[in-house]
């Protein structure tokens, strides 16, 4: 999208194009937290009393790293519905403005350039 002293343009192509980008990313981002919560979740029992503590530091520091996925996931989604809900409006007022143009004098809806 750019702005200039003529009004908006949005590059419907441009913004599909990263909205199944994001969509694609966030897929993958929620596979990783999955990944993630799976790993947390290990059984490290086998490390007796000397592995205890590691144990704890793995299942927290995978945790920890599981919930930035999802956060990563759920923003680059949010990113994505963001895009098209923009376009959207962009395009509703588009059509609004084409409407109320070509009603705002009578004879044929044509506009001429």
């Amino acid at each position: 999208m750019t702005n200039s002293t003529d009004g908006v343009s949005f590059d419907y192509p441009a913004a599909a194009t990263y909205v199944q980008a994001a969509g694609d990313a966030a897929a993958l981002l929620g596979t990783a937290k999955d990944h993630a919560q799976t790993v947390t979740g290990m059984d490290l029992s086998g490390l007796g009393i000397f592995g205890a503590g590691f144990a704890s530091a793995w299942a927290a520091a995978w945790e920890a790293h599981g919930g930035q996925l999802g956060n990563a996931q759920a923003v680059t989604d949010a990113f994505g519905q963001g895009i098209t809900t923009w376009g959207n409006v962009l395009a509703g007022v588009d059509t609004d403005s084409a409407h109320q143009i070509a009603g705002a004098v009578p004879g044929t809806n044509d506009i001429q350039a």
